[in-house]
């Protein structure tokens, strides 16, 4: 989920818009309440962004079409943080074949908490036919934060997903550490309405951060999914995974560093899942990246195009 600025625009063939009410109006305990509901459909031509609705501070922008018929969509949230009891909704909707990538300008944003909870709750809807690759990135808890995320990911018959999540607990390049706060965060994805995986993740102290059973003392946690594959999509992302270990060890022989990232990838009934944890959101981000660009062909029959917006 994007916490960056950025100028709001809101394109579609049906669009509605309603405003939310001053900030200063609302309940103090409650924080902002945001919507952002989204359905995209194939035109015959190129996949359009049949309908839009956004209540409070969630916009789209017009999608940008950089590789053809698939659409390239950019989600906002222009306050650039996140505190306890904001709350931030958001569907979208895949269907007749359209193909869409979905990402966000930067970082998303989660400050320190007075007490109540931000929550995070994000629908996604593939038909069959249809593609998704969902690619927000990172999440940051800031020190004192309280998120509790929820995912949905339904899947039809022959749709394709791609979709990564990253969550950085603290900043530990700036020497932040999440030293107190909490994380509590579920996904759940769902294929012709049966649950295919369940994961959960409560952070609630630094103990669950360090522990062997926790996070191993990892800031980074990551997770990549592709459907529907088989034992090739797995051979390609271990045949990537084992040249980032090269590259890993030579780097750290070089630096003469013992930290390095822990990841693997499993596959279980037609789901791939890739999963990281590591010490630079950077690094990690790099190789979920790495692996989505040798799966894409694979799935899409399309070459990896990065959005544009990765690159300002």
């Amino acid at each position: 989920m994007n916490v960056s600025a950025g100028t709001l625009q809101n394109y579609a063939e049906d669009s509605t818009s309603k405003n939310s009410a001053d900030k200063n109006s609302a309940d103090k305990n409650e924080g902002w309440q945001a919507h952002l509901n989204l359905k995209f459909e194939h035109s015959g031509v190129r996949s359009v962004l049949k309908k839009s609705q956004h209540d409070g501070p969630l916009r789209v922008q017009r999608p940008f079409y950089p590789e053809g018929e698939l659409a390239h969509v950019y989600i906002l949230h222009p306050p650039g943080g996140v505190v306890g009891g904001d709350q931030l909704h958001i569907n979208l909707h895949v269907s007749n074949k359209a193909q869409v990538l979905c990402t966000t300008p930067g970082s998303g944003k989660f400050y320190l908490s007075a007490g109540n909870w931000a929550q995070l709750n994000q629908t996604l809807q593939v038909t069959a036919g249809s593609s998704l690759e969902w690619l927000p990135q990172e999440n940051i808890l800031f020190a004192g934060a309280r998120l509790r995320s929820r995912t949905k990911i339904k899947l039809e018959d022959d749709a394709v997903f791609i979709g990564c999540d990253i969550s950085c607990l603290g900043r530990p390049t700036s020497n932040e550490i999440f030293s107190h706060g909490a994380f509590d965060s579920r996904l759940d994805l769902y294929h012709n309405k049966k649950l295919l995986l369940t994961e959960n993740l409560r952070v609630f102290d630094c103990q669950d951060l360090t522990a062997a059973t926790g996070l191993r003392g990892k800031a980074i946690q990551a997770t990549l999914l592709a459907f529907p594959c088989t034992e090739k999509h797995l051979e390609l992302a271990r045949e990537e995974l084992a040249e980032q270990f090269v590259e890993q060890v030579a780097e750290q022989m070089a630096s003469k560093q013992s930290q390095s990232n822990l990841i693997a990838a499993t596959l279980f009934d037609g789901l791939l899942v890739v999963r990281v944890l590591g010490d630079d959101s950077q690094t990690v981000k790099q190789q979920l990246i790495s692996i989505w660009q040798k799966l894409r062909p694979a799935l899409l029959n399309k070459a990896a195009t990065l959005p544009r917006i990765w690159a300002t």
